[in-house]
């Protein structure tokens, strides 16, 4: 189907994917009801909506751009004021409830690779993809895709699946706090007591509210984004070539576990120079909301229900056991319904989705350290969904 807008009408495109992010972070700060779906999850929603309407075209070079320099981008200016060490002192009970969540999406990728091998093209490649993308989010989504490079068609039902299914998921979590059988299960913390504000006050525009960023700070941050994305692709287009041995192409010839190392080196390096960056989180945070319109783009309804409706199962059996896993070792090891939520949230849909619901639930002491280990999951997410592919397509093929 030809859609209104050209391929070829780049301004028009770029319009569409701007504007609409931009829109989704204003309907977060100012709508309640957005705030409790989040801005990223209404930016793939309207990408996903407008392409399945025919309005924009499912395929474009515009879009091309935004997965080749875009998302290289955006990694290092989230992660260049990430010190690995702050993250491991100021996340606290976070940090903990996050791997079991993270523990969680790794079993479950295992689990349906083995139920769907004989059902799915490719499955152990999507296994490593969505095991690295339910630890960190999109971003390690594209890495992976990017690594393993699946079938685009698989690529694009997944996508469909993962969108619809997370979604849910979303919903199932925010829906928690309210159950009278959870509430029994997690009786209310003291997060829940003690939280000050009502819902909807202390929300996404406080938690970005306007602060001090100057003309040199934008500069030394998308400088240093250029740099560290440059010299990360230009030593792995180096180690990737075939004179290498097998396991420095492996890890070396990786160009986004490349550019996620070191996008982490500059804070632990560096220390004082990174935390005086200002602005960095914030042109990072925009480029990400683009990348979440473009995500829901390629993403045909049609599709996955007449081809695919298998990959709405996998996506499902992976987040019924992030559930279980994080909801079940959470209460054996006695952390908080907030925390639990939150991990699932960063894990299934990183940083952004679970700062959002902590903002949006008024858990103010939770928000900076949601933030954080979704952060983390950035960081970790691409090496273990790698390791994972590499070991299922192994065992399964």
């Amino acid at each position: 189907m030809q859609s209104l807008i050209s391929p070829s009408d780049h301004w028009t495109l770029w319009t569409f994917l701007v504007a609409t992010a931009g829109f989704s972070i204003f309907l977060e700060q100012r709508n309640k009801l957005a705030a409790k779906f989040t801005g990223p999850v209404i930016a793939l929603i309207i990408g996903m909506l407008f392409s399945n309407l025919g309005i924009i075209p499912t395929e474009a070079p515009t879009y091309d751009v935004v997965w080749e320099f875009v998302v290289p981008l955006a990694i290092p200016l989230l992660l260049m004021k990430m010190n690995i060490r702050k993250i491991f002192k100021e996340t606290g009970r976070m940090f903990g409830a996050f791997h079991l969540s993270a523990l969680g999406s790794f079993l479950g990728g295992v689990v349906a690779v083995f139920l769907l091998k004989d059902l799915i093209v490719e499955v152990a490649k999507i296994g490593g993809i969505m095991t690295a993308s339910y630890i960190g989010g999109g971003v390690n989504f594209v890495a992976m895709v990017s690594t393993f490079k699946p079938p685009e068609s698989i690529v694009n039902a997944t996508i469909v699946a993962d969108n619809g299914v997370m979604a849910l998921y979303f919903l199932l979590l925010l829906a928690l706090p309210t159950s009278v059988i959870v509430r029994k299960i997690f009786p209310p913390s003291h997060f829940a007591l003690n939280s000050e504000v009502k819902e909807g006050e202390q929300g996404a525009k406080a938690f970005w509210k306007p602060k001090p960023i100057s003309l040199l700070d934008i500069g030394i941050s998308m400088s240093l984004a250029f740099i560290v994305a440059a010299v990360s692709f230009k030593i792995s287009d180096f180690f990737s070539s075939e004179g290498m041995p097998l396991l420095i192409k492996s890890i070396l010839g990786q160009r986004y576990l490349v550019l996620t190392s070191l996008s982490i080196t500059i804070p632990l390096v560096f220390p004082k120079f990174s935390e005086k960056i200002a602005g960095s989180e914030e042109l990072g945070t925009f480029l990400i909301f683009i990348f979440f319109v473009l995500i829901g783009v390629p993403a045909s309804f049609k599709t996955v229900i007449l081809t695919s409706p298998l990959l709405l199962l996998f996506c499902s059996i992976m987040l019924a056991m992030n559930f279980f896993i994080t909801f079940g070792l959470g209460k054996v090891f006695k952390f908080e319904l907030e925390e639990l939520i939150l991990a699932a949230s960063a894990t299934s849909g990183g940083p952004m989705n679970a700062a959002a619901i902590a903002i949006s639930k008024g858990w103010k002491t939770l928000i900076f350290p949601s933030f954080l280990v979704g952060i983390w999951g950035y960081v970790i997410g691409n090496y273990i969904g790698y390791v994972t592919g590499l070991l299922l397509i192994k065992l399964v093929g």
